[in-house]
């Protein structure tokens, strides 16, 4: 009987001994994040840590002044408090702090020159290291000119049920304008409503427009009904890789076919000359099935939205450099 007792006070004594050394590491029952360092490197930000952190993130703004926090919930600031001051053009002053603590919370605040949004993004390094990296995403520098296939006189295809190309450009074109604009994404089209426009008038606009990229967006049309799926095309060779992107994450998300990305002397990718150019063919107006599709509000969204995010993730989130 003795030893029982024994028994269970020893196992009762080493559970407590336990929890109070895990209760040392943690607050609340929630394991700590160590920030081990913070580094500053052109305008990305990366914060190293132990644990991965959880991560609450807003803009804020006092006066004339506009910030970008970062609060790490659960987080112990490994050193001292300290503030960088920079030249960049986006942020002004970086400062890290132990904010709180019990609950422990550390604040990463960037004074910038306006209320960017910012890319934020953690990656696993190895074991249970990690690393935050932090950027502005510049979008208010980004312009998109936008070729609205065909209008006015010009219908462009027309499907088997009567529905033109024209109207399906148009409607995809000014659906994707807004969700860009949302994004802070410059937008420049050569048509916004039912009326013709020349393919000079066209390339002279896009070449004119200063923006940093040429999207045509048409439907392909044949004599023969059963083709379908999705095509990009390109001219310059420093339009074959968003061309690629375009078309793969397209066709994906459409759940279409991907038929390709083709070199082709197309007149409007061939004559705009100053900036990278690509025309996506999205679906056969001429195939009754996608017909139908095209005639959908919704799809006509879906098309909008996945040739947005492929805009985004290429030449915003993707092309700016790590380094």
């Amino acid at each position: 009987m003795h030893q029982k007792k024994y028994n269970s006070l020893f196992i009762t004594t080493i559970f407590v001994f336990c929890m109070l050394i895990f209760l040392q590491n943690n607050s609340f029952g929630y394991i700590q994040t160590k920030i081990t360092r913070v580094s500053l490197n052109k305008q990305t930000i990366s914060i190293y840590t132990i644990g991965r952190p959880i991560i609450k993130k807003w803009n804020f703004k006092r006066h004339y002044e506009k910030f970008f926090i970062l609060s790490f919930k659960n987080s112990i600031l490994i050193g001292k408090n300290h503030s960088i001051y920079t030249p960049l053009p986006s942020i002004l002053k970086l400062t890290v702090a132990q904010f709180k603590t019990n609950p422990n919370i550390v604040h990463i605040v960037i004074r910038e020159t306006f209320l960017n949004p910012f890319f934020v993004k953690t990656f696993h390094v190895v074991n249970d290291r990690y690393v935050t990296i932090v950027y502005p995403i510049l979008v208010h520098k980004f312009k998109v000119f936008l070729d609205v296939g065909h209008g006015g006189s010009d219908p462009g295809g027309v499907g088997p049920l009567g529905l033109p190309e024209s109207f399906v450009n148009l409607s995809v074109a000014l659906k994707l304008k807004r969700i860009l604009e949302n994004r802070g994404i410059s937008v420049m089209m050569d048509r916004k409503s039912n009326k013709f426009v020349s393919l000079e008038k066209r390339v002279e606009e896009a070449n004119n427009s200063h923006a940093n990229i040429f999207v045509g967006l048409y439907c392909n049309a044949s004599k023969n009904h059963d083709l379908h799926g999705t095509t990009t095309y390109y001219y310059e060779r420093n339009s074959y890789k968003f061309a690629q992107y375009l078309e793969n994450y397209v066709s994906d998300n459409l759940g279409l076919e991907n038929d390709g990305v083709v070199k082709d002397d197309l007149y409007v990718i061939r004559n705009v000359t100053k900036i990278p150019a690509v025309l996506i063919e999205y679906a056969y107006i001429s195939n009754k099935s996608e017909e139908q599709l095209l005639s959908s509000s919704t799809f006509r969204r879906l098309i909008a939205l996945t040739i947005a995010n492929a805009i985004y993730n290429y030449y915003i989130l993707h092309k700016i450099s790590f380094n």
